[in-house]
């Protein structure tokens, strides 16, 4: 598996009707895997809602994003940084200033699928 080491912000939500909300960021990413780097990491086994901001070049308008529902299969607590793995398929989350909701929903890649 392919992983590209980007350092990217991130959202992410877990939780009974994702209650909990953080920030953190990437530390490599792929097609179907993450290691985000936090400060109040998910437990293992969480189901997690996850939102990877993506600087958009000047020429696109609107915001760029990847969006995961993934699930936390790893937690690393170490020298004064702590960070979690995510796996679930990533989906193209972009949304534009010109876009109907019709777009947005055609915007993304593959459907979302829960990883048990």
């Amino acid at each position: 598996m392919v992983r590209y080491a980007l350092r990217l912000p991130v959202i992410f939500r877990w939780g009974d009707d994702m209650t909990y909300v953080e920030g953190g960021f990437t530390k490599d990413i792929g097609r179907d895997e993450a290691f985000v780097i936090a400060g109040n990491c998910p437990p293992i086994g969480s189901h997690v809602r996850i939102q990877v901001l993506v600087p958009s070049p000047d020429l696109l308008p609107g915001a760029l994003r990847l969006e995961c529902l993934g699930k936390v299969t790893d937690v690393v607590q170490g020298d004064g940084c702590s960070g979690f793995v995510l796996h679930g398929r990533f989906y193209d989350g972009q949304i534009r200033d010109d876009s109907t909701p019709a777009m947005r929903e055609g915007s993304k890649l593959e459907s979302v699928r829960d990883v048990d």
